[in-house]
């Protein structure tokens, strides 16, 4: 019997976060495919009855994290779809052809890749959901470059997106530098600059507390892979390496993506 590969078998759990007051909320994040949107959708429903859901924001440019909007926008009527301007710029190429394949070649007859409206937020980077305000910061890099975290300061909260990550694989095919990996680092003390007491990560457990011990974690693995990426010979020593130390985590495919990418980076440096 043929294996599945990896990516059907264990793809990270997407954390979403929903924040409502008495009158109305936002969204922030949503899945890659049509069925399991439909059930974020009830969910929300369910949490949040009669509530207006006014806005749904996206932390970044990987479609697991906004693909799914066209259900949202189906569900709950006048809902707007929200990202920094940085954000959109590296959304925008996702809608191409390529893109869609590969998404739809992930999850086959479960994406729906029409492209919609989208809004980006004001210079100040601040939407404000009946009278409180929320507040999202561009970072250089996380672990893509079109990456942003929402802070929430009356619920001393940040909504991290893949900037900080619980018990999965860090997806670090795209931070596959010493410079970009120092710059994820950075963004990450950006966000224990504000001093959150809640941080939710862009791919968790479910079991997970969402705390702000996930910072230290998230900048640790970086460290180790950093640490184990100059000893290694090869990608499958990198990646057999990171297994030993963090075997608990989940999706191993991300985790392979990581160090080939990583590793011919660092070959191809070493041979200027």
């Amino acid at each position: 019997m043929s294996q599945k590969s990896p990516i059907f078998v264990d793809w990270s759990p997407t954390s979403l976060t929903l924040i409502h007051t008495t009158k109305s909320a936002i969204i922030v994040d949503t899945y890659a495919t049509v069925p399991q949107t439909e059930e974020l959708a009830d969910w929300i429903e369910q949490t949040a009855p009669g509530k207006q859901i006014k806005y749904f924001f996206t932390t970044h440019a990987h479609p697991d994290h906004f693909m799914g909007f066209p259900v949202l926008q189906k569900r709950f009527p006048g809902i707007k779809a929200m990202a920094t301007s940085k954000v959109l710029e590296g959304i925008w190429p996702m809608y191409t052809p390529n893109w869609v394949k590969l998404w739809q070649g992930f999850f086959p007859n479960q994406v729906d890749a029409t492209q919609h409206d989208w809004e980006a937020l004001p210079a100040s980077n601040e939407l404000e959901l009946d009278g409180h305000i929320l507040k999202a910061y561009d970072v250089i890099q996380g672990d893509s470059s079109a990456n942003s975290f929402l802070h929430v300061p009356s619920l001393d909260l940040v909504v991290a997106g893949d900037l900080v990550y619980g018990d999965c694989y860090q997806y670090l095919a795209e931070a596959n530098t010493k410079e970009k990996r120092a710059n994820w680092i950075k963004a990450v003390e950006q966000i224990e600059s504000l001093q959150p007491k809640i941080v939710v990560p862009g791919h968790k457990r479910r079991s997970q507390i969402d705390g702000a011990y996930l910072t230290e974690t998230t900048k640790e693995y970086i460290w180790v892979f950093e640490r184990e990426l100059e000893k290694a010979s090869s990608a499958e020593e990198l990646e057999k390496r990171m297994i030993e130390l963090y075997p608990e985590r989940w999706n191993r495919f991300i985790l392979e993506r990581s160090c080939q990418s990583s590793f011919a980076a660092k070959t191809s440096k070493e041979q200027l």
